[in-house]
């Protein structure tokens, strides 16, 4: 059975994630592109990012929908009104895209989609909200202070570069003068940071000036013409500014709710929609509660340190890699076109040196230590940064936030990653959370406070082992098919996919 069973007399399709994001939504976007006429994005900036691979390629990208890939078939995909896009960022897509010789001229952008400049990126990083400064783990990228000036009605839309030329210097010299005054010392000279901003965004404006659109009113009239929609989703729902674990979130709403209204849609115009659940493992990036860490506090400090400890850290120091840190530290610190190429191929021949080393890979994951536990797990699955190659934390997939997502992004679940741990002898859901007198909660309480005091309450399985060439539910060992089944219970959800590896091709869909 195919995902085109699931979609029928559907007209608009959203996928979301259900957990702490990067859960593997670009590849099942891609699959679903392939139904849809129409891919829109509508949060989120370029703090999120997709991976896609088809064949041999492989396209990361972070602003742009993973539906582009099927641009020359006449699909339209849509940056929404509500993402905050930095253009700089935009454009370096763009270039990426025509290196790798995908094509993007149906490509839209919302004109009232908010626009993140560079004193927005100077102000988070001087925020300094890292976790080592006791921050929550910012990206850096300023998404934070571009949505705090649309709250605060500062801000400026893509539409309003185009337009009245006065005002929208009298709004930036507000805006730089404002940041400059909380950060003494930080743009010493207004004028010549303002002339310079404009200088260095023109030619970036001048680049999409094409695909700039009234995205809200095109979408409407994709819908009348009975086009099929499918809504991206980025990060995850415990991410959420709305329904996270504040203030450990983004800053925008990614749940169906914040999807649907950041496209110029209502929830209840989405037909149906998928959320994905890394499964039976989860993850987290920056800080915030996460009760079923393997390592708890531990994992959670280590992982802290960012590039520190970052996957060519880890191949070197748990796997005896041979290679250069100093050498990569430095290309990490130079941003130019060669230092990403020589990190992309550092990268590749990491990755490959871990496949290569799967039985050390599995002597950590079956520790019984748990911090060394999810080092292993980590390495199995290859949980690290797209682009930063930064340690995902790790723990075991918590059903107890698992149905708490069903209340508000739905039943339909697509579960992913269970493929990777081919060779570890058992793993857990959490269904759970016990405090210190010994009481168990079953219902997802949001608030940091409650989650950090909780130990999780699991359930043991045997390992899933090798499922890539599962092609039916019945191929599933039992014990991961009983884990499937207690998981459903208890969340009231329904399990409509499991994906059985990175490929395109690789998911099983259950049968009715």
């Amino acid at each position: 059975m195919t995902l085109d069973v699931l979609l029928k007399d559907k007209q608009i399709a959203a996928i979301v994630c259900n957990q702490f994001g990067d859960t593997g939504k670009g590849k099942f976007v891609d699959l679903l592109a392939q139904w849809a006429d129409v891919i829109v994005r509508g949060t989120g900036g370029a703090n999120a990012g997709h991976t896609i691979e088809v064949g041999d390629l492989s396209i990361i990208t972070h602003l742009i929908p993973a539906g582009i890939l099927y641009d020359k078939e006449g699909k339209v995909n849509m940056l929404g009104n509500g993402m905050a896009i930095d253009l700089s960022a935009l454009t370096k897509e763009l270039d990426m895209l025509d290196r790798a010789g995908v094509t993007y001229n149906n490509l839209m952008i919302s004109k009232d989609a908010h626009v993140v400049f560079d004193y927005h990126i100077l102000e988070d990083k001087l925020e300094n909200q890292s976790l080592s400064n006791g921050g929550i783990g910012s990206t850096g990228r300023g998404i934070g202070p571009c949505y705090a000036d649309k709250t605060a009605r500062r801000g400026i839309t893509i539409e309003m570069l185009l337009g009245d030329r006065d005002k929208l210097l009298k709004q930036l010299d507000k805006n730089v003068k404002r940041v400059a005054n909380l950060f003494p010392g930080a743009i010493p000279d207004v004028s010549a940071y303002l002339d310079k901003l404009l200088t260095d965004l023109q030619p970036h404006l001048d680049r999409i000036n094409p695909f700039i659109k009234d995205t809200d009113k095109e979408l409407k009239n994709f819908i009348s013409q009975g086009k099929k929609i499918l809504l991206e989703g980025a990060q995850g729902l415990g991410l959420s500014i709305e329904y996270g674990t504040y203030p450990y979130v983004t800053s925008s709403d990614c749940s169906i709710r914040g999807l649907a209204y950041g496209v110029g849609l209502s929830p209840e115009d989405v037909d149906i929609t998928f959320g994905i659940v890394k499964y039976p493992f989860m993850t987290r990036v920056g800080g915030g509660p996460f009760p079923s860490e393997l390592g708890g506090v531990a994992s959670e400090n280590y992982c802290a340190g960012g590039t520190e400890h970052d996957m060519f850290y880890e191949a070197k120091t748990f796997l005896d890699m041979s290679i250069d840190l100093d050498e990569i530290r430095r290309l990490q610190k130079t941003r130019t076109i060669d230092a990403e190429a020589a990190l992309e191929k550092y990268k590749s021949d990491t990755v490959k040196f871990i496949k290569e080393n799967r039985t050390r890979v599995l002597e950590l994951a079956n520790s019984s230590d748990p911090f060394f536990q999810g080092i292993g797990i980590r390495l199995a699955a290859y949980e690290y940064g797209a682009t930063t190659s930064r340690p995902r934390r790790t723990g075991w997939t918590d059903a107890v936030m698992a149905s708490y997502a069903v209340s508000i992004n739905g039943p339909h679940f697509i579960l992913t990653k269970a493929d990777c741990l081919d060779g570890v002898d058992e793993f857990k859901i959490n269904y759970g959370y016990e405090d210190a007198s010994g009481t168990v909660h079953t219902d997802f309480n949001r608030s940091p406070g409650f989650l950090e005091s909780m130990q999780p309450v699991f359930s043991i399985y045997e390992g899933c082992g090798n499922i890539s060439d599962a092609k039916d539910f019945s191929d599933f060992p039992p014990d991961l098919l009983r884990s499937f089944r207690e998981f459903e219970q208890f969340t009231k959800g329904n399990i409509l996919v499991v994906s059985t590896g990175p490929k395109r091709d690789q998911y099983v869909v259950k049968d009715a």
